[in-house]
């Protein structure tokens, strides 16, 4: 991919990342809760934001395709053709709830990889971008993954499966182990932004089950770029698992190892 293309797709998805925060914060009232399932919360802001994000993308590029938690998929369907991959407001419960953490996801995916990434924090002004081959960066400063040399002193992040999930009871066990093995464990709300910490050396090590594409899209990229691995445990593609799991690179043999059942 030629580096003006990447930065002409990065360019846009930030200015429309941007755009989607600014509606975000502009739209602080009172809003009606609706439930997809046992603690999977929106709201109609989540669905306003995506199709705003849409209808943006299909002016500027009307042959890529689009990919949003609210709406489903549109265009593009060949294993080569860009997608955008989009979480309108990653955290919905933590912003219905007021709680400060929670932000907008975009990427652009290609060939079954992101190749652009931005995701804006509105609450702390902080925009992580990416795109591939050009690094990782946080309001334009260069990221690097952390160095812990041992499990012991690494921070863990991850996200918590819904109430009614099948995958609960293993991923109790999984907690268990990473409770005993970690300097300390971390349940934000937002997967985006834990993976995007990762990237940032705010924290070392992740994992989630049963997250859809559009919550793992950017932070992927993120993380690559940043010098970290993405792997998954269930042998699946990104896109697919249900078993997505990351890390700084001297870590990433003994954190499969530790969420892999004994």
């Amino acid at each position: 991919m030629q580096q003006a293309v990447l930065n002409e797709w990065l360019g846009f998805a930030e200015t429309l990342a941007w755009e989607a925060a600014d509606r975000v914060l502009a739209s602080r009232r009172e809003l009606a809760v609706q439930h997809k399932g046992a603690g999977d919360w929106f709201s109609a802001l989540d669905v306003e934001i995506e199709q705003h994000i849409r209808q943006r993308i299909a002016q500027a590029f009307p042959h890529h395709g689009f990919l949003g938690e609210e709406g489903g998929g549109v265009g593009a369907v060949g294993v080569d053709d860009p997608v955008w991959v989009v979480d309108p407001i990653d955290g919905s419960m933590n912003f219905l709830r007021d709680l400060p953490h929670y932000a907008v996801s975009l990427a652009l995916v290609q060939g079954g990889e992101p190749i652009v990434a931005c995701v804006v924090d509105p609450v702390r002004n902080e925009r992580f971008s990416a795109a591939q081959g050009l690094g990782a960066r946080l309001n334009g400063r260069l990221l690097q993954v952390g160095c812990p040399a041992r499990l012991i002193d690494a921070v863990a992040a991850t996200v918590f499966p819904k109430p009614q999930a099948a995958g609960m009871p293993a991923y109790l066990a999984q907690l268990a182990r990473v409770l005993g093995a970690v300097a300390g464990a971390r349940r934000s709300g937002s997967m985006v932004l834990d993976m995007a910490y990762l990237a940032a050396g705010r924290v070392d090590l992740f994992w989630a089950r049963g997250m859809g594409a559009w919550d793992a899209a950017a932070g992927v990229l993120l993380i690559r770029e940043a010098g970290g691995e993405v792997f998954t445990l269930d042998g699946q593609p990104w896109m697919a698992s249900q078993q997505i799991v990351a890390a700084t690179p001297g870590l990433a043999d003994a954190w499969r190892e530790l969420l892999t059942p004994p």
